[in-house]
């Protein structure tokens, strides 16, 4: 396993992945000000958003920007483009936008979880402060699953938490969505966890899985849909309140019993966490008005029936949720318990 580490450790009803959200006006967030231009016309016109992904071509949120970004600039009227700012695991343009003018020509695409727990576990290389910024929209929920090879020793999740050695989870690193999902399980399940990193991406990792020298991998149900239903892996169980219709026969974590009740609270706010998802924010203390403005236009392309099937068609999943509704579930999320946090610092 060469250079791998070890550690012990109004918005219309859209599918997405089976949820729905019914119609919601355009609402403004505790992030905003006052508006200091003038209210007449849109605030944005003439303007050029950058719609940063703070990671480098080629991955899910990349192809999402890019799927909504000609949609986008129909809505809003302006030019709208894409913008790769990889660096620190996001937190190089988190950072850039957390101290970006707050005018809405530069908004942002994040993993929330990877960002919140960031927060929550105060790394350095942190400076922001998610609760600030001005969410537009969440574009779907996440939902997470953990799966094994298709020939694992494994058969179902239970099978995984009687183990009797400990179970090998590849991550691509500390701090990672796969890193402290498997923290957090392993804690309210009581089965013992070692952790593989240093890949260079998730499909290295799961190589790792395929091959036999590691046992689990956990990712977003969209990252690993191809290869489950490929038959390369098999599904044990998603981290979601409630089953997905995408792998209807997979059992969700509330299907298992936490190693002792205290335990629940842990995993509730792992879920909620993994909730968070993908959202859309500017930088804080945008104008009501510029707001306002991008909230509609997002609003208009996660509700385009052509954007809908090119979304489909590319297995991206859409499910959106308002801005004033994302801005309460970040809220939410970055007030942990102080057990669930001390996980998610144990997870860097």
């Amino acid at each position: 396993m060469h250079g791998w580490r070890r550690h012990s450790a109004p918005f219309r009803a859209v599918s997405g992945f089976g949820v729905t959200v019914l119609l919601s006006t355009v609402a403004c967030s505790g992030a905003t000000q006052s508006t200091t231009s003038d209210d007449s016309g849109d605030p944005l016109e003439g303007k050029t958003i950058e719609f940063v992904v703070p990671y480098e071509p080629g991955g899910g949120y990349d192809l999402y920007v890019r799927l909504m970004a000609p949609f986008l600039e129909k809505c809003l009227g302006t030019e709208v483009v894409p913008i790769n700012e990889p660096g620190a695991g996001s937190l190089r343009a988190t950072n850039q936008t957390a101290a970006a003018p707050g005018d809405g020509t530069r908004i942002q695409i994040y993993n929330a979880p990877g960002a919140i727990a960031a927060q929550i576990a105060d790394i350095e290389g942190a400076k922001y402060d998610l609760k600030k910024f001005s969410w537009i929209t969440r574009i779907a929920p996440g939902v997470d699953v953990l799966s094994v090879a298709a020939d694992s020793e494994f058969k179902d999740f239970q099978d995984l938490i009687d183990a009797d050695r400990p179970v090998r989870f590849v991550a691509t690193g500390p701090g990672s969505n796969e890193y402290f999902d498997a923290t957090v399980l392993s804690n309210v399940y009581g089965f013992r966890a070692d952790m593989i990193t240093g890949f260079e991406g998730s499909g290295e990792a799961r190589a790792a899985v395929l091959k036999g020298d590691a046992d689990a991998h956990i990712q977003s149900l969209d990252s690993a849909l191809e290869s489950i239903e490929a038959g390369d892996t098999r599904g044990l169980v998603v981290v979601d309140s409630r089953p997905n219709e995408t792998v209807p026969d997979v059992p969700t974590v509330y299907d298992y019993e936490p190693v002792d009740e205290s335990k629940r609270d842990t995993l509730d706010a792992l879920v909620e966490l993994v909730k968070t998802g993908r959202p859309v924010s500017g930088p804080p203390g945008l104008p009501e008005n510029v707001l306002a403005s991008l909230r509609e236009g997002f609003r208009c392309v996660l509700t385009n029936k052509k954007f809908l099937a090119k979304a489909r068609e590319n297995q991206r999943p859409v499910d959106p949720l308002p801005g004033k509704d994302t801005s309460e579930l970040v809220r939410k999320a970055l007030e942990p318990s102080p057990a669930f946090a001390r996980l998610v610092s144990e997870s860097f």
